[in-house]
C-alpha cells in the first residue's frame, strides 16, 4: 500500500478532480469539490480498493490526503 496509489484512487474518486493535481500535503477539506458527496465516493472507494470500513467522522481527525491515508494504512488488512 502506497501513498502515490491512495492518491491516484482518490483523484479518481471525487468527482472534478484533476489527475496529477494533489499530494500528500494536499488539505482535501479545502478543495472545492469537497462536499457530503465526495465523503461518501471516498467512503466508498476505501471500502472497495483497501478493505476498510471507515466512518464519516475520520475525516475531522486529519487534514492532508497523507494522514487520511495513514489511517487507510492502520486499518487495512491488506
Amino acid at each position: 500500500m502506497h501513498l502515490k496509489k491512495f492518491i491516484e484512487d482518490f483523484e479518481e474518486a471525487v468527482e472534478d478532480v484533476e489527475s496529477g493535481s494533489l499530494s500528500g500535503e494536499t488539505v482535501y477539506r479545502s478543495l472545492e469539490v469537497w462536499d457530503s458527496l465526495a465523503v461518501l465516493t471516498v467512503l466508498s472507494m476505501v471500502d472497495a480498493e483497501y478493505g476498510v470500513r471507515l466512518k464519516a467522522d475520520v475525516f475531522k481527525r486529519g487534514e492532508t490526503l497523507a494522514e487520511l491515508f495513514a489511517v487507510v494504512k492502520e486499518l487495512s488488512t491488506l
